[in-house]
């Protein structure tokens, strides 16, 4: 086997010892990016690591296209918003039972749509449920709700059905739970609808909730109509440190002049595969505008926020990595170049001292 060697002669002394501190700088860096490149990752793309015996964790549950969000207060009491459409329910209910979720003492669904309702009978199965939150519409079975408008879908009549063979649940409608839910350190705010609406995503609920000081901000399906209702009522009381994106990132939805009352430094955008363009460029426009740090749950996984002594961490399931290969093969590559510059400071012999 040949021998390969390195001669060192051609460089100067300076060259030599500024080639031998930048490959070892660059070794170095080559170490730190494989080594550590998952917690390079979280400071980069703002994820946190799982915090132990949180205050509070609200969990964006990834259900696809879909919405279900849990949230865990301080005094044990479990919320759920949202339950996801019926395909990913087996995928809900393992979750919730991983979080050791026996009680929800407050469910709600926004809205009747199916991608938000879908996994609500496996819900009132798998688990107790003690208070109901529903939207101000009556599926086609039920009886004395002429007041409201009928949403005669299978599956919220099916829903509701589960909910009425619930033992001991409590049902509210989302127009009469204002201000409804709190414990000494959260607030459960119900901002609308206080009216009957006849479209279903005219009357999603959107709620305010403070957790130790912190604000979350949760816009159901509402569209671009009903945020400027909501602003028109609330103002800058609605700036919230969290938002969760309304209507999945649709283009009808998170308006610059709503961004510009919330003023969130995080947003979540529960999303899956679909062909509706969810999220979309403009939403995606208005939240870097507006110098939001946001998540999807299609990229992200499922997204924790938790709270522990005043302090907020953002986690992720399957959060953003930094490219270490290419940064890598960049560094080697530099580290390359950098034995194969010509030495700059030893003088070439003059023509006049050849003999």
């Amino acid at each position: 086997m040949k021998k390969i060697n390195i001669n060192f002669n051609k460089y100067s002394k300076t060259s030599l010892i500024i080639r031998i501190m930048i490959s070892i700088i660059l070794i170095a860096l080559i170490g730190v990016v494989i080594g550590l490149r998952e917690e390079i990752s979280r400071k980069v793309y703002n994820w946190g690591d799982v915090v132990e015996n949180p205050d509070f964790v609200v969990h964006y549950i990834d259900v696809g296209q879909g919405d279900a969000t849990l949230i865990q207060f301080d005094d044990g009491k479990n919320m759920l918003i949202d339950c996801g459409p019926t395909s990913s329910s087996d995928e809900l209910v393992e979750y919730l039972n991983n979080e050791e979720v026996e009680i929800i003492d407050y469910f709600l669904i926004t809205h009747p749509d199916a991608d938000h309702i879908g996994g609500g009978v496996r819900i009132f199965q798998e688990f107790q449920v003690k208070n109901f939150y529903r939207p101000m519409f009556a599926s086609a079975s039920e009886e004395n709700l002429q007041d409201y408008p009928v949403h005669d879908t299978q599956i919220y009549d099916k829903v509701l059905n589960a909910f009425y063979s619930e033992e001991g649940a409590q049902m509210f409608y989302t127009s009469d739970a204002l201000n409804a839910i709190e414990g000494v350190n959260y607030q459960v705010n119900f901002l609308y609808p206080d009216t009957v609406y006849s479209d279903t995503n005219a009357c999603s609920a959107v709620l305010q909730i403070e957790l130790d000081g912190f604000k979350f901000l949760f816009m159901g399906d509402a569209e671009i109509t009903e945020e400027n209702k909501i602003i028109q009522e609330y103002g800058f009381s609605l700036k919230s440190d969290i938002l969760k994106v309304g209507h999945h990132g649709a283009k009808t939805s998170t308006s610059e002049q709503l961004l510009s009352y919330v003023q969130p430094y995080y947003a979540v955008i529960s999303v899956g595969k679909n062909s509706y363009g969810h999220p979309s460029s403009e939403v995606i426009s208005n939240l870097t505008k507006f110098n939001v740090n946001y998540f999807t749950t299609i990229d992200d996984g499922n997204i924790t926020i938790s709270i522990k002594n005043g302090s907020l961490v953002v986690g992720e399931s399957q959060g953003q990595m930094i490219d270490y290969a290419l940064i890598t093969v960049i560094l080697a590559m530099i580290l390359f170049i950098t034995w194969g510059l010509p030495d700059f400071k030893r003088k070439k012999p003059s023509k006049d001292n050849k003999k």
